[in-house]
């Protein structure tokens, strides 16, 4: 056979294996035997499972992914202090869970005690903890279900759109199997119903969702009242009390009667929303505005449904890597001034050598590397942050993708991939905390920096 026809019979079977498996095995086999899943909704933002828990806070599900790492990290801690307890120094084993805790501890120190020397003992605890938080946080969200049981609400058109955008569409929508006759949620809910004409021909736009607009989002929420979301709940409730606050704050007596018309005056507001300047123009009255509204909500589409998960992948929500990197940031000047003193400033602001440009012309220049100093140092802030959450992030929308394609094989090395991924992430947000640690506690430039050099090598 000629290698031109072996060529041809090789590029064949590729594009033969291609087509079963990236076509119709995921778009025909696998939704006909229900295995295949919807494209979950990709929402930057994280959802809000509670409004208004305190005066305009609202409780998220990357809050409850928090909770429960770090109610893991101090069930870690007791079982390993016990195992640690349990036995004299000389003569304990560690096994199991304290093995693989040691291990890590191990490593992190000789990384830290080469670059920090003596110091490594304040700077190690923060590091440690910062790793421990990320590693749990990143691999507990690859536990199937994490990111998929939660509550089933009525998809949200996008809330932050400008009133004069009548539509503002927003999440993606799906068909919830498993309603009863009454609207309420029976068994078990699923948002993937790709045959929903019962004629065996699967409509992979059912899977792929449908984006919904204020009409589809008004016309659920009226139909189903357990539909409502979180966050439309939460805006709607802040909104009734800025007016509460208003008439108390004018003398007025805030009653049962007051509190269910500002509702439906708010409810009113948002119906009118859906009309577009010309449809609003064609009615004099508002009552006419009203009821075309009602008509416009009422012929669009209610039952497109979307999922709020109980628990999110924590390090998702950019609150959360902005605030340990705000943390190390400013642990890193407590550091340096332990070391250095106030002179730890001379590092950014440095005066003496201003002070010596009679003998040291140069000196202006050591003065502007030290303004470059202070942008170095906030931009440390940018990097550790969108380090950490752009690849977390891009992980769980990579799998979200791979799983609505092909739902049983191809995610698989993809989450070995994202384990890697979490902890190289962890350890790289640690690593860097240390190295930071270590250039803000060395003395550069004077007899101090050899003498923290030779006590790393003790």
């Amino acid at each position: 056979m000629s290698a031109p026809l072996r060529g041809l019979l090789v590029f064949a079977a590729i594009i033969g294996f291609v087509a079963v498996v990236c076509v119709w095995l995921p778009f025909t086999f696998l939704p006909s035997i229900g295995a295949g899943v919807a494209l979950p909704v990709i929402s930057l933002p994280a959802e809000v499972l509670a409004g208004n828990i305190l005066p305009g806070f609202d409780f998220t599900n990357t809050m409850t992914s928090l909770l429960l790492v770090d109610a893991l990290l101090i069930l870690i801690a007791i079982v390993v202090g016990r195992a640690y307890r349990s036995a004299s120094p000389d003569r304990f084993v560690p096994r199991g869970l304290t093995n693989f805790i040691e291990l890590i501890g191990e490593f992190l120190y000789n990384q830290a005690y080469n670059l920090l020397g003596n110091r490594t003992r304040a700077v190690f605890p923060i590091a440690a903890s910062i790793f421990m938080l990320i590693l749990v946080g990143n691999w507990i969200k690859l536990v199937p279900g994490y990111e998929s049981v939660g509550l089933t609400v009525c998809a949200e058109y996008n809330v932050f759109a400008p009133d004069t955008e009548p539509e503002a569409p927003g999440q993606l929508g799906y068909r919830v199997s498993g309603l009863n006759a009454q609207g309420q949620p029976a068994g078990i809910l699923t948002l993937f119903n790709s045959d929903n004409d019962g004629d065996g021909v699967f409509n992979l736009s059912e899977r792929a969702g449908q984006k919904v607009v204020r009409a589809n989002t008004l016309h659920c929420e009226e139909k189903y009242e357990w539909g409502k979301a979180p966050l439309a709940q939460a805006m709607e409730d802040r909104a009734i009390a800025e007016k509460r606050a208003a008439a108390e704050a004018k003398g007025e007596q805030w009653d049962a009667e007051k509190e269910a018309k500002a509702r439906k005056e708010y409810h009113n507001k948002l119906m009118l929303k859906v009309l577009t300047a010309e449809e609003k123009a064609q009615f004099e009255t508002e009552e006419e505005k009203l009821e075309a509204a009602k008509e416009k909500i009422e012929a669009a589409d209610p039952d497109l449904f979307t999922l709020v998960p109980f628990f999110r992948g924590m390090t998702t929500d950019l609150n959360l890597p902005i605030g340990l990197a705000l943390i190390v940031v400013l642990m890193v000047q407590v550091w340096g001034v332990q070391a250095q003193g106030g002179g730890y400033f001379f590092k950014f602001l440095n005066l003496p050598a201003l002070g010596k440009l009679n003998k040291k012309p140069l000196g202006a220049v050591d003065f502007i590397v030290g303004l470059i100093e202070i942008v170095s140092e906030l931009s440390r802030l940018v990097s550790l942050t969108f380090r950490l959450f752009g690849a977390v992030f891009a992980g769980g929308v990579l799998l979200i993708v791979f799983s609505f394609l092909i739902a049983v094989l191809l995610p698989v090395p993809i989450y070995f991939l994202e384990l890697f991924v979490g902890g190289i992430q962890a350890y790289v947000f640690a690593i860097l905390t240390i190295i930071y640690a270590s250039q803000a506690v060395v003395h550069h430039g004077d007899e101090e920096h050899g003498e923290h050099g030779a006590d790393g090598h003790h």
